[in-house]
């Protein structure tokens, strides 16, 4: 059995919890996706590509006010869907260094996810 993926487990409960404080249906029509399907998901099956896109989006939309790292992960993870997977390291290294660059420049400070994912990928 593969190792979880940690992007993958912080979206399985982000979902979990938004159907606790709501209702599978619909959190299932937000994602957009079926209700079985979300049900399957949270209860642990590796969801198809297309749907993990889904998942991711919403995810991002639905953490935007509150940025974890989690959530930053899992958004380069749609930037970068079809970078082949040998390249994905350098191309995130890239695009957090083009982030952290224009916070220099427009000489704002950096969020503490971009701070964290730069040492991870520095």
């Amino acid at each position: 059995m593969p190792s979880p993926n940690p992007r993958v487990e912080s979206i399985r409960e982000a979902a979990r919890l938004a159907v606790e404080q709501s209702s599978l249906r619909a959190v299932a029509r937000a994602i957009p996706m079926s209700p079985m399907g979300l049900l399957h998901f949270i209860q642990g099956t590796q969801p198809y590509a297309a749907t993990l896109r889904k998942l991711s989006a919403w995810f991002v939309a639905r953490e935007r006010a509150d940025f974890p790292e989690d959530t930053a992960r899992a958004a380069l993870a749609v930037l970068l869907e079809g970078v082949p997977e040998k390249a994905v390291d350098g191309a995130t290294r890239e695009l957090l260094q083009v982030l952290a660059r224009t916070h220099k420049q427009s000489r704002t400070r950096q969020p503490r996810w971009l701070e964290r994912l730069l040492k991870d990928h520095g």
